[in-house]
């Protein structure tokens, strides 16, 4: 109680005073403006994802055309030999199935990716 005998009120909860805080990611060019180190761009693992993802399917189709080529003969003209022996055939074909794998994989991680950067 104060000298005259009035209460003194109490100070008002800042909590009630200001706004909830509201948090928002830059998109697009205004990417460039942040300077947070702990800034995760969903559009950076976006481009990752993708990029990942076509450099797999690239070198899955190469390992696949490279597996057909196993009855290629290099001269027709002379009996040869086949341009793979049945050793690196057989490396080929599980080479092929682990980068297929590998693909899908990455695609599926494309797909949620795609997914976080639009909801």
């Amino acid at each position: 109680m104060s000298a005259g005998g009035a209460s003194v009120p109490p100070p008002p909860n800042p909590a009630v005073s200001f706004p909830p805080p509201r948090v928002t990611l830059p998109a697009g060019p205004d990417i460039l403006r942040t300077y947070s180190g702990a800034f995760v761009c969903l559009e950076i693992d976006f481009a990752y994802h993708f990029t990942v993802f076509v450099f797999y399917f690239g070198a899955f189709l190469l390992e696949a055309a490279a597996t057909s080529l196993h009855d290629l003969h290099c001269n027709t003209t002379i009996t040869g030999q086949p341009l793979l022996s049945d050793n690196q055939y057989n490396i080929n074909v599980a080479a092929s199935i682990f980068a297929f794998m590998t693909t899908a994989c990455y695609g599926c991680s494309l797909g949620l990716a795609l997914r976080r950067w639009r909801p």
